[in-house]
């Protein structure tokens, strides 16, 4: 077993950052009720709920994804993904963050929204003979999957093309709609199973299927996520990171008023696992008049965006930072003119050397500021570490919704919203 990802949450005491940070008496009680919490979600876990903790041990799955998946690599030019939310923002994150540097993969084009320029301008860059589409929607029935499907089907008949020679799906095992519409034509299929919502589906096919299509390391990305779960089981209350983050975000807003939790990653590879974390932080606690507005930003890009407002705005956000220790490639910085621009110190240096004093730098001068902040720590970027990453952040999640007392895994008014757009459009 390689090394873990480990949470500093030194800056986020009240010894650092005075009356904004946690009290030295709440940090003694900290594991204490990380234990108290794990029954809790042990005991529901016994009774079907969180079954997304789970989901990186169904060896069946995998099985099934690689079976899909095998056949057909290497046949395609481009991969489309025709999905929304958790069904799209989950294997941008996956595709960022581990095939950086592989250009023999498929070309990853995501379809992820009613607007019609974005669908023309993926249909203008692909070839339907070189394409393999994926359509993924736990019901069915969502109208951005369906709407997409349906024109990308009208074209595939026109052209004389066999959509199952074309065409994938990942949706509910028995119903729905993409379900039936999957036996009528005799397609492939993998399944997400019943008790997983989108936003906690990365793990399952909807983001394995696509991710094994474009060579990704899926096997690792899950052995790294159930050994996450594993330690959420039975680790150590000191060790488990994800609860341990979930109690003190949710402590920070409820007790200092920390209405936002600031997620920055230092590292362009981890930039959309700012967006997929967005959706899951806030579509998963905003109820009730209750939760955390997560936002997202990216190091060290948005220390010359956000950063005046995070360090001399309001002092209600929380600082999530993460930081890879070792970056692999590196690229070591050689000779130059290196006085004329003052910074002659950067001589011998790699741009992970520097891209983590940015990271360490930014902790500091927050902590200076008063402003709360913690930094998970990566020892490296690779497959399991992702995986490790991905379902800590989840748990983090539902530990996050049991102290600040919401359901975490629906969406009300999202599903308002849908409704009267259906009836906008002459629907239901």
């Amino acid at each position: 077993m390689g090394e873990s990802i480990r949470l500093d949450i030194t800056n986020l005491t009240a010894d650092k950052v005075g009356e904004h940070g946690i009290s030295a008496a709440d940090v003694l009680a900290l594991d204490g009720r990380v234990a108290e919490l794990r029954t809790v979600v042990e005991q529901e876990r016994g009774e079907g709920a969180h079954y997304y903790l789970a989901s990186a041990a169904a060896a069946s799955e995998l099985e099934s994804v690689l079976r899909i998946a095998q056949p057909r690599m290497g046949r395609f030019g481009h991969l489309v993904l025709l999905g929304i939310g958790g069904s799209a923002l989950g294997l941008k994150m996956l595709a960022q963050a581990l095939a950086y540097l592989d250009t023999s993969m498929p070309e990853l084009h995501v379809v992820d929204n009613t607007d019609p320029a974005l669908l023309a301008r993926v249909l203008a860059r692909i070839e339907l003979k070189q394409t393999l589409f994926v359509a993924v929607s736990k019901s069915g029935g969502t109208l951005e999957t369906v709407v997409a499907l349906g024109h990308v089907v009208r074209l595939l008949q026109h052209a004389g093309l066999e959509l199952s020679d074309h065409v994938l799906t990942v949706t509910d095992p028995e119903q729905g709609p993409l379900r039936e519409f999957t036996r009528r034509h005799n397609l492939e299929s993998a399944d997400i199973h019943a008790a997983i919502g989108g936003r906690f589906s990365v793990l399952t096919p909807a983001g394995t299927l696509p991710a094994a299509l474009l060579n990704l390391d899926v096997a690792s990305l899950l052995h790294g996520a159930d050994r996450m779960a594993g330690v959420c089981a039975n680790g150590e209350p000191a060790k488990l990171w994800p609860a341990r983050l979930g109690v003190l975000a949710a402590d920070l807003c409820l007790k200092h008023g920390k209405t936002g939790i600031v997620f920055m990653p230092y590292s362009s590879r981890l930039e959309y696992l700012s967006d997929w974390f967005v959706q899951l932080w806030d579509e998963s606690l905003g109820k009730d008049g209750k939760g955390q507005t997560a936002i997202r930003a990216v190091g060290a890009t948005d220390q010359h965006a956000q950063l005046q407002l995070f360090m001399d705005g309001p002092n209600d956000k929380l600082l999530v930072f993460v930081r890879i220790e070792k970056h692999v490639p590196d690229v070591a910085i050689g000779d130059f003119e290196w006085d004329l621009f003052g910074c002659p110190y950067v001589k011998g240096r790699t741009l992970g050397q520097v891209i983590n004093a940015q990271q360490a730098g930014t902790a500091d001068a927050a902590t200076a500021r008063g402003r709360p902040n913690a930094t998970l720590v990566l020892p490296r970027l690779s497959a399991e570490t992702v995986g490790e990453l991905v379902m800590g952040l989840m748990a983090a999640t539902t530990y996050a919704s049991k102290v600040l007392g919401v359901n975490a895994y629906d969406q009300p008014s999202v599903e308002l919203g849908k409704r009267i757009s259906r009836q906008m459009l002459g629907g239901p």
